[in-house]
């Protein structure tokens, strides 16, 4: 997965999630990958510093389940200094 991410000159967290052919050219596998995206997001979001995001999966995400996909986010936000290293450790479960 990739985060891209900048500053929010409206002071509003914001996310995209761009999944395009070049991930699967079945559309059922690019909106599974869209919808763990999301809803990683959305169990992360009350933690996240308030930045515009940019959410892009990768081919080794299609088999993964979405706790392993909250893991990653976690751990990737954590490390660009968008979430608290407690929360990247323990992310919420649903």
């Amino acid at each position: 997965m990739l985060v891209v991410y900048a500053p929010a000159p409206d002071h509003h967290l914001r996310c995209g999630v761009i999944c395009g052919k070049k991930y699967s050219l079945l559309a059922v596998k690019r909106n599974r990958a869209r919808r763990l995206l999301w809803e990683s997001f959305r169990l992360l979001r009350e933690s996240i510093e308030i930045r515009h995001l940019l959410l892009i999966p990768r081919r080794r995400m299609e088999k993964a389940d979405r706790r392993q996909v909250t893991r990653e986010l976690a751990g990737l936000l954590a490390r660009a200094g968008l979430l608290p290293q407690e929360v990247a450790d323990l992310p919420p479960e649903c």
